[in-house]
């Protein structure tokens, strides 16, 4: 995966990006997802792969089965089950993905988390229901040790045309390290939300829309190495309450402060966890 910048921004592929994301449990043919972004289906698998650095098929592929493994780690959903809700018609394809890129069947890599210590007790968090709500974003792709740091700096150095009284930060980690294996297909991205009487004016920024829904919310005050381990301890437990759904869309952070507080100092942060 591709870092972007405000140099190679298309707003198209993005949508295509972010089509997928949502929606990998349904038909993502060439066709539609070319017919989205505007263009021919040979014009727009050239551009894909050159924006994203992986074949349109390739991409969707690992997606599916790196969601796959994320809900039979934390939920260890039946495989079949599985399979439906990432868009696998049968246990078959899904399998022989699978060992393309865990070495393993979805079974084998389920059971290595079948028996479950808990040490830690979830903690408190609040159902909500959120709107679609728009920001601007820079995504930096590596080890999120590198691409948090990085694409908040990007956010500092380009992004100086924004008001800079109380902006909201946000930001969205995609990736499970332990599950997204190649460590530059991390996806990190810096937001700040897009608040339309001020920022209306503003055209020449990367833009995209969060989806809204219904999610978890966790609240967390303390430092980016406490947060990390906040983040493992929910994903540890809040699935295992099984009135819970692993969500296809991702999870996002909003922060209270700045994100200078963020990197370098305390944050006050709430975790949204989508539920289905």
């Amino acid at each position: 995966m591709k870092s972007l910048n405000l140099s190679n921004y298309n707003l198209h592929i993005e949508k295509v990006l972010d089509e997928i994301e949502c929606n990998l449990n349904h038909n993502l043919s060439i066709e539609k997802l070319s017919h989205l972004a505007g263009y021919s289906p040979f014009h727009f698998q050239r551009l894909f792969k050159d924006y994203v650095g992986e074949s349109v098929h390739q991409y969707i592929k690992r997606l599916r089965v790196e969601k796959t493994a994320l809900m039979l780690k934390y939920q260890y959903n039946n495989v079949t089950d599985s399979a439906i809700r990432t868009g696998f018609n049968n246990n078959i394809s899904l399998t022989r993905a699978f060992k393309s890129i865990y070495n393993c069947s979805p079974k084998e890599y389920k059971d290595r988390f079948r028996t479950f210590n808990k040490k830690y007790d979830t903690p408190s968090f609040k159902v909500v229901n959120i709107d679609d709500f728009k920001v601007f974003f820079v995504r930096v792709c590596g080890d999120y040790h590198y691409s948090e740091r990085a694409s908040w700096m990007e956010v500092e150095n380009n992004f100086c045309e924004l008001s800079q009284n109380n902006l909201q930060y946000i930001s969205i980690c995609y990736n499970e390290p332990s599950i997204t294996l190649q460590k530059t297909n991390l996806r990190y991205e810096a937001c700040i939300l897009f608040e339309k009487n001020k920022h209306s004016h503003i055209a020449n920024l990367p833009i995209k829309t969060i989806r809204g829904g219904k999610y978890a919310k966790f609240s967390f005050t303390g430092t980016l190495g406490e947060f990390d381990n906040f983040f493992n301890i929910v994903f540890d437990t809040f699935y295992h309450d099984k009135n819970y759904q692993i969500s296809l869309k991702p999870s996002f952070q909003l922060h209270h402060n700045s994100y200078r507080d963020l990197l370098f100092g305390t944050t006050t942060t709430d975790l949204f966890i989508p539920i289905d």
